[in-house]
């Protein structure tokens, strides 16, 4: 099987193969083959999952990250109001914003969690939230602030939580070579056995090498189109004017 394939493609055509050999076989080479395969291809599933909370952590680290701003560019430009007490009250909170030893942004994960939980307990506080009501928009950006810090820490626990659940995680690439290893070892040894014996081995050996060769070739075609549309992105720029036209 490709390396090429997406780390999905890959575990759905493990699963694939491994539906071929469902039933009880005598034959206990084979009962090994297989059994190691689906192993690996278990640890496989387990490492695409924490790969997939990690994103998540991210993007939601990300989204937090858009809202501390937003809410930090809106107290800046009530710096500019006319109104005295608004001006008054944004001094108060921009201040107050930069009081955690060091921006937000230069955080890094844990640190920058705590941080806004503090910052968010600091703006809830009376004396703070008189300055807070000052500013109209400013109790619906700590709310959308208060929604992301939120989604970020559920986000770390589920990474906690899959890292607990599958202690010896690996990277995707290697479990997909060692995989691919296994694939190889397997339809070796059917090739071999459907020789020797066609009838118990022949139909097993021609499914999985047609689930191989179609994903495979599913492979090809996407980045065959992938090319295609970089060369029609490539041809498709206005045409410039002849020179003295």
């Amino acid at each position: 099987m490709s390396l090429g394939l997406s780390s999905n493609q890959f575990h759905a055509g493990l699963l694939e193969i491994g539906r071929q050999f469902e039933a009880l076989r005598s034959d206990e080479y084979l009962n090994g083959l297989v059994g190691e395969l689906a192993t690996t291809n278990e640890a496989l599933l387990d490492a695409m999952h924490i790969a997939k909370v990690k994103h998540n952590v991210k993007q939601e680290n990300r989204q937090l990250t858009e809202c501390l701003a937003s809410a930090s560019r809106y107290i800046d430009s009530c710096l500019y109001v006319s109104d005295d007490a608004v001006r008054e009250s944004a001094a108060v909170l921009k201040q107050l914003w930069g009081s955690y030893g060091k921006p937000f942004t230069r955080m890094k994960l844990d640190e920058r969690i705590g941080a806004v939980a503090t910052l968010l307990r600091d703006l809830a506080l009376p004396g703070i939230q008189e300055h807070v009501v000052q500013l109209p928009e400013l109790e619906g950006r700590i709310a959308t602030l208060q929604a992301a810090l939120n989604a970020l820490k559920k986000a770390v626990h589920e990474v906690d939580k899959a890292n607990g659940l599958a202690p010896k995680g690996q990277p995707l690439m290697p479990l997909k070579r060692e995989a691919a290893a296994k694939v190889e070892s397997l339809v070796d040894y059917l090739k071999a056995m459907a020789l020797k014996d066609p009838a118990a081995y022949g139909d097993h050996y021609e499914v999985v090498k047609e689930i191989i060769t179609r994903l495979n070739t599913r492979r090809r075609k996407n980045l065959q189109v992938a090319v295609e549309l970089a060369d029609e992105e490539a041809t498709t720029e206005e045409p410039k004017l002849a020179v003295g036209a």
